[in-house]
């Protein structure tokens, strides 16, 4: 939507989170003589507000049903927030979020060609890495999106634009990439989704309206949509990793055809599955016509995310590993890949979505850690599932993580690793994952 028709609307952004602030501080300077009202709990507002700042803002904090969102003409949506819910479907208003915003505003006079990568997961590494390496050729870039700053800061020009996108965000179909990339398509977020159908279709919202598609050629689930005509466009320039043709991982190297390219030893991430996330930065560079050998010495240098497998401890012979950043069954299975199993003690569980651990269990059964102790929202669930399968491992719970660091620390011998990859999200009892991985450490030390 275009500012100059916002400005004669009735306008409330709905949520107050880092995106409903970005919103609120683009529109204050953009249009400043937009009234905007903010819909939020109570717990959203900052103490920026209790202070006197944003002042030029109407906070309700009423009960948000359809009736409170069709006293407005457009709503702007924070991506948290489904719009598969009965509020957003009865409501008579406009719903557009912060991204939609900056491409019917920003875009025109924005040169940055835009990168945007989506997945169940390596989103954020994926992205990190990609950065690195085009700023090590000199490029101006701007991290931004799921990870990173807000799209909807970015209102000066640069080379690249890195847009790490959710599912939430690429639902709406506004995002216009001259590159996608899918890294991968598993089960996730059915809680906001409704389906894990509904939830690839969601992401493949992004690869349906962009330029040019960088795919999985190994993922199922991205094969299957590509199988339907009505998902693609024939004007699209589809390029794969994971093939033959291309990068990919095999025995954890990361090759290009039948040339050997970067092994597990040559640079300082972990596990297999980052050289299938390097795999697809190299693919995006190729896809740019880019110097690929500059791209690989940026990649060897760069380090692990924060929270993404961290070592933070080595006490009386044991390590402990702060990978927070695991919100997914799929992620807590590619950090165990990178340890011994039978001497890991592993902390699981977080914020329930809804999402179906057997298959996770299933997994396991041949190689399962030394303890598993299970915690948070869906910890009690993924417990039960353990001991019905009947896993040759000490499965403990207790609902509160700092009491399951507690029992990993007394339970832990000289050589055992503590790790914390809880596969979920941290939302039922943290801020973030930032703030899960940070508690952690405290524990521990």
């Amino acid at each position: 939507m275009q500012l100059n028709k916002l400005r004669q609307l009735n306008v409330a952004v709905w949520g107050f989170g880092v995106e409903g602030r970005a919103s609120c501080e683009y529109l204050n300077y953009r249009c400043p003589d937009v009234k905007l009202t903010v819909l939020c709990p109570d717990n959203e507002v900052i103490e920026e507000v209790s202070a006197g700042m944003y002042s030029e803002l109407v906070f309700n904090h009423q009960n948000i049903d359809h009736h409170l969102l069709s006293q407005f003409d457009v709503v702007i949506k924070s991506p948290g927030i489904t719009p598969y819910q009965n509020a957003v479907k009865k409501a008579s208003c406009e719903f557009i979020s912060s991204t939609a915003l900056w491409f019917s505003n920003e875009r025109e006079s924005n040169p940055a060609q835009i990168i945007a990568v989506t997945g169940t997961k390596g989103k954020s590494t994926s992205c990190a890495m990609l950065t690195e390496v085009l700023k090590a050729m000199d490029y101006e870039v701007q991290l931004v999106g799921n990870f990173g700053v807000p799209l909807i800061q970015c209102t000066e020009p640069c080379d690249f634009l890195v847009l790490e996108t959710s599912s939430y965000q690429a639902q709406d179909g506004r995002i216009k990439a001259d590159v996608a990339v899918l890294l991968n398509l598993f089960s996730e977020h059915l809680d906001w989704h409704g389906s894990e159908q509904q939830y690839h279709l969601d992401k493949w919202q992004l690869i349906k309206e962009a330029k040019q598609v960088i795919l999985n050629a190994k993922d199922t689930n991205t094969q299957k949509l590509l199988v339907d005509d009505s998902l693609h466009n024939d004007n699209q320039l589809i390029n794969y990793f994971e093939d033959i043709q291309g990068f990919y991982e095999l025995d954890e190297v990361l090759m290009y055809q039948d040339k050997a390219l970067l092994s597990q030893y040559g640079w300082q991430l972990k596990g297999a599955h980052n050289l299938k996330n390097a795999a697809s930065v190299c693919s995006v560079l190729i896809t740019l016509g880019l110097d690929i050998k500059v791209g690989l010495n940026a990649i060897k240098q760069f380090k692990a995310l924060p929270h993404r497998l961290e070592t933070v401890a080595k006490i009386k012979g044991v390590t402990y590993i702060n990978d927070s950043i695991s919100s997914t069954p799929h992620a807590t299975i590619a950090a165990m890949n990178t340890l011994d199993a039978s001497r890991t003690i592993l902390l699981l569980g977080g914020f329930d979505r809804g999402v179906d651990w057997q298959w996770w269990v299933e997994d396991i059964a041949t190689h399962p850690p030394k303890i598993i102790i299970c915690s948070g929202q869906n910890g009690k669930n993924i417990h039960r599932l353990i001991l019905n399968h009947k896993i040759k491992t000490q499965c403990i719970y207790d609902c509160r993580l700092e009491k399951a660091v507690a029992l990993a620390k007394q339970q832990a011998q000289p050589g055992d690793v503590v790790l914390l990859s809880p596969g979920a999200p941290s939302f039922d009892a943290f801020e973030n994952y930032q703030h899960r991985g940070q508690q952690f450490i405290r524990w521990i030390n």
